[in-house]
């Protein structure tokens, strides 16, 4: 007969070493995506930020950033504040939200809603459970890198009682299982919603995915959307609590 605690425990310490290696390589690979060129580039565009020259300083950072896949969260703010100063409030909104995303600072939050208000825009409401997703979501490695030692502290307790010949209980093999699913969970699945900010006027919200469906709504730019897929080059959103469809073209995702 198979000892199934057996298997489970030969089982999860497999998937726990498995997905320790896979995330400790990602770590390390993305510490090393910060090269020379990178941070030379970064100081110049601080160096001609402080000297005021906002759109030559801004044309780094969004070189940094669009081309290299760099980003300070102080680069960020910068980035929103030199937008905001040329009145590009949707362009604003995004770096803001891309701020927010990396450092949680709810200042952000509330220069969003201020922003939001003062243009009419909607999609900026933030409640608890969003505050509590962003948090998950920045400390996700935490999370993962926690349930993994929980597991194996779970599974050193499983062996030690089997050397010494005593029974284990079968809540502990309920309780690997439960967090060997938390585990995938989170490495597979988003905390978040796809959020997106429509960054041109004048943009068409249809009923569905083609350019001879009906018209919900004339948008302007600066409206942030939960997008929940894609057709072709439509993408699918929420709008007004119902389901409508956009160019992608026209967004830009958060």
């Amino acid at each position: 007969m198979i000892n199934f605690q057996k298997v489970l425990r030969n089982f999860t310490l497999a998937f726990v070493l498995v997905y320790a290696n896979t995330l400790g390589t990602q770590i390390v690979l993305a510490a090393q995506e910060i090269t020379p060129t990178s941070a030379s580039g970064l100081v110049e565009a601080d160096s001609l930020y402080q000297l005021r020259q906002y759109t030559e300083s801004l044309r780094l950072y969004e070189q940094l950033f669009f081309e290299q896949q760099q980003a300070s969260p102080a680069m960020l703010l910068k980035m929103a504040f030199i937008q905001e100063s040329l009145g590009e409030y949707s362009e604003a909104l995004y770096y803001l939200n891309e701020y927010y995303l990396v450092s949680s600072d709810e200042m952000a939050i509330e220069k969003m809603r201020e922003l939001s208000t003062e243009h009419q825009l909607r999609g900026y409401e933030y409640t608890d459970y969003d505050l509590f997703q962003n948090l998950i979501r920045k400390y996700r490695y935490f999370i993962i890198f926690g349930i993994c030692a929980l597991l194996l502290a779970l599974l050193a307790y499983a062996i030690f009682r089997g050397s010494r010949g005593q029974m284990r209980p079968y809540g502990l093999g309920l309780g690997m299982l439960l967090a060997v699913g938390l585990l995938f969970y989170v490495t597979n699945y988003p905390v978040a919603p796809s959020l997106a900010i429509i960054m041109n006027d004048y943009v068409p919200i249809m009923n569905g995915p083609s350019s001879g469906a009906d018209v919900l709504h004339i948008s302007e730019k600066g409206h942030r959307v939960k997008m929940t897929g894609q057709d072709d080059v439509w993408a699918k959103i929420e709008w007004n609590g119902e389901t409508a469809y956009i160019r992608q073209s026209n967004l830009r995702p958060i």
